[in-house]
């Protein structure tokens, strides 16, 4: 199965996704599993969700070893420690915002065999988590920074984009 990411205007990225179904799956849950971490390592990232290749179900997929991906994930805890730190997203490629999230997570989930599964995550994997599970509940990272910061670093991605584009030529 070979997955896209869809672009940053898709109004998908912005609508919470549905449950997947083991009784009923859509998809081979594990041949999708290995799908959405392929597309995430082919386009360098830490995480993917399923809805940033037009997939409207709760999956979400982390950079580890071994690949991990998160079927109907859902956050039980989280610390009350946040951490400041700048985050890129694969749908809005070199937009770079800071983002406050906690650096603890406790997540309950289904593994790729339907079994229930709870991890704690920390620092940098927690956050990854965090912003993965923002997607599936139909958020973007731009919507936990303030107006001025988008738009500076919306500025800053033009500038960006234009240098890659001298850089191919």
């Amino acid at each position: 199965m070979e997955l896209k990411l869809i672009p940053e205007n898709s109004p998908m990225l912005l609508e919470p996704c549905q449950e997947f179904d083991f009784n009923n799956p859509p998809y081979d849950p594990k041949e999708f599993a290995e799908s959405l971490y392929s597309c995430m390592i082919k386009n360098d990232g830490l995480g993917l969700s399923a809805n940033q290749v037009g997939v409207p179900y709760r999956v979400f997929t982390i950079r580890s070893e071994p690949p991990l991906t998160l079927f109907n994930p859902r956050v039980v805890d989280v610390s009350e420690n946040e951490i400041l730190a700048k985050e890129g997203c694969l749908s809005y490629p070199l937009l770079y915002l800071n983002v406050k999230r906690p650096d603890r997570c406790r997540v309950r989930f289904q593994n790729e065999n339907g079994e229930t599964v709870t991890e704690t995550f920390l620092g940098l994997t927690a956050r990854v988590a965090l912003h993965e599970y923002d997607h599936m509940e139909g958020k973007v990272f731009t919507q936990k920074a303030s107006t001025f910061e988008t738009q500076r670093a919306i500025r800053k991605r033009m500038i960006l984009q234009r240098k890659v584009k001298k850089a191919k030529k």
